[in-house]
């Protein structure tokens, strides 16, 4: 009985497809507003529909599901409305129906009128058939193709056969038959862009080159055009290419655009600067850096090597060491600049005279005497005491030559100090020079199972090195080593023990002025044997008849410098007799 009535109401309501019954609400006046660019027409139909309390349950078909409704109505009537945008958007393929006056399904007609009979009979409802089938893939990736297919068909179950290029899919007849026909839309052999470009016709072609150089034109062609060949003419600036129309046009304007004459610049000179001072080889460096400095893009090299190219606002200094003469090329205002570089560069270098006197005084006779020497910065202090002779020396009041070589020599004639070395040396300004006063020996070394013999010089060695500075004043680095040997092997003669003092100071003097540096030790041991004649030469026995004894003595070196500017028209004195 219940069934009865169910289906008798139900049909009653269907009956009422595509119109809805006499009831007030379907003509309440609704609002609707949708975005500028229209909003998707189930959206639109489902916010109508609640609009008049109703349950929507739309179903588009494919073709609708794009659509979108552009649409602006204020208070219209709902059932003239719902009808407007079923005609006006459904195009004939929607339909809808009133079901339990509570629930408005919107579908196309057969779905209408399927879903009207499964409603009259709800219990003999029958399960859809699910059919499986293997669909090949042939140029995409089958993973792809798979999610692409269960993306577009959710409904369809779609699963890869590993390692081969097969789908099983499982669905109705009706979403297989629409798997097949997306398939076939997509599984399509790839269109290669080449394949227009292989079948146009090659062409060869010649291009002459102008400005630039053809090698390095035909490279940058086949870079920036990919596919052309480019090769050069042997011993002619022609190129030869190889391509179709299109790339031969596209060769034609590159060319147009790189293959232009330089912009011509101002004239360019060559000027040859003979030295009187300066190396030329050091000059042309020098001079390169400073106009780089300037912003001159120079280019430094040797007689003989080609600087190398650039722009026109290059300037290029070669040195001609032979003649110590510079070569310069570039614009009048270059070698303007140059011109008025060199004479401040190419100076005579100045010269310092420094006289330099070693004397060696016994550490027994200073201390018997009482004399005592003091050196700092060029002070000299000696007293001489219980002697007739009073000399004092300082800074503050007298430091002539003079009277410090008096002194030495009167210490000189009385036993009490040796003259090592007394040299007169003229040096370069900023350069050094060597005094040294001693002997060379030789010390044996073992290399790769040979052996050899080194040279090594021991005695007094003094390295001065001047600078004049700007106000005159002179900077002496003066380095001193003293050394000696102690020790003799008796065997085969090698050095076992060698002393070695070294020393290195740095002093500013006045152009003229005497400097002392004492406190270097020199050290020595005197062996010496005494016996009676004929006895103390008897084995075993003679030492009884004999006397050994060692004499160690220790003498100090006092350094004494003058170092004097040297002019063109001056002769370098000596500490005995000045220069007049």
């Amino acid at each position: 009985m219940k069934r009865w009535i169910f289906g008798l109401v139900l049909a009653l309501s269907l009956a009422l497809a595509g119109s809805f019954p006499d009831d007030p609400r379907f003509d309440l006046p609704v609002t609707v507003k949708t975005s500028v660019e229209g909003d998707p027409l189930d959206v639109v139909l489902s916010a109508l529909a609640r609009a008049v309390d109703l349950t929507p349950v739309i179903k588009l078909p494919a073709e609708l599901r794009e659509t979108r409704v552009r649409l602006v109505a204020d208070e219209k009537p709902f059932r003239e409305l719902w009808d407007v945008l079923i005609q006006a958007y459904g195009e004939g393929k929607l339909d809808y129906a009133l079901i339990d006056e509570g629930i408005l399904l919107v579908a196309p007609p057969e779905v209408v009128a399927r879903a009207a009979g499964k409603a009259a009979e709800p219990q003999e409802a029958v399960k859809p058939v699910i059919v499986r089938e293997f669909l090949p893939v042939n140029y995409l990736d089958p993973d792809e193709a798979a999610k692409l297919l269960k993306q577009e068909i959710p409904e369809l179950s779609v699963v890869r056969v590993p390692n081969q290029r097969l789908l099983i899919v499982r669905g109705t007849p009706e979403l297989l038959d629409e798997a097949k026909r997306l398939l076939a839309r997509i599984d399509v052999a790839p269109q290669e862009e080449e394949q227009k470009t292989t079948e146009e016709p090659i062409l060869r072609r010649f291009y002459a080159v102008r400005y630039l150089d053809p090698a390095k034109v035909a490279d940058f062609l086949m870079r920036e055009v990919p596919g052309v060949k480019v090769s050069q003419v042997p011993g002619q600036k022609v190129l030869i290419v190889r391509g179709t129309e299109t790339q031969q046009k596209e060769v034609q304007a590159i060319l147009a655009k790189i293959d232009v004459a330089p912009e011509a610049g101002p004239p360019i000179y060559q000027r040859t600067f003979k030295l009187s001072n300066a190396k030329a080889k050091d000059l042309a460096k020098v001079l390169s850096d400073a106009l780089k400095a300037k912003g001159v893009a120079a280019a430094a090299g040797q007689e003989g090597e080609n600087p190398p190219q650039g722009g026109g606002a290059q300037v290029s200094v070669v040195a001609d060491e032979r003649t110590n003469t510079l070569i310069v090329t570039g614009t009048a205002e270059q070698l303007a600049l140059v011109e008025e570089l060199i004479p401040e560069l190419d100076k005579p270098v100045e010269q310092v005279n420094v006289q330099v006197r070693i004397q060696e005084v016994t550490r027994s006779s200073l201390n018997n005497l009482g004399l005592n020497w003091e050196a700092a910065g060029g002070n000299l202090v000696a007293a001489l005491a219980d002697a007739g002779l009073q000399l004092i020396f300082d800074a503050t009041r007298s430091l002539a030559a003079l009277n410090i070589s008096a002194t030495l020599n009167a210490l000189e004639k009385q036993g009490l100090s040796r003259r090592v070395n007394d040299s007169n040396i003229t040096v370069l300004n900023n350069q050094t020079g060597k005094i040294q006063s001693g002997f060379t020996f030789f010390i044996r070394r073992v290399v790769n199972n040979q052996v050899e013999k080194v040279p090594y010089d021991a005695g007094v060695i003094v390295e001065v090195t001047p600078q004049v500075t700007n106000s005159g004043e002179i900077v002496l680095k003066v380095h001193t080593e003293v050394s000696d040997i102690l020790e003799r092997n008796p065997v085969d003669g090698d050095v076992d023990k060698l002393s070695k003092q070294v020393s290195e100071t740095i002093l500013r003097v006045k152009d003229g002025q005497t400097v002392v540096i004492g406190g270097l030790i020199k050290n020595s041991t005197k062996y010496s044997k005494q016996g009676i004649p004929l006895l103390s030469d008897i084995p075993l026995i003679g030492a009884f008849f004999s006397q050994t004894s060692d004499e160690r003595e220790d003498n100090e070196l006092i350094i004494v410098l003058k170092a004097r500017r040297v002019t063109p028209t001056q002769c370098p004195p000596s500490l005995e007799t000045p220069c007049p």
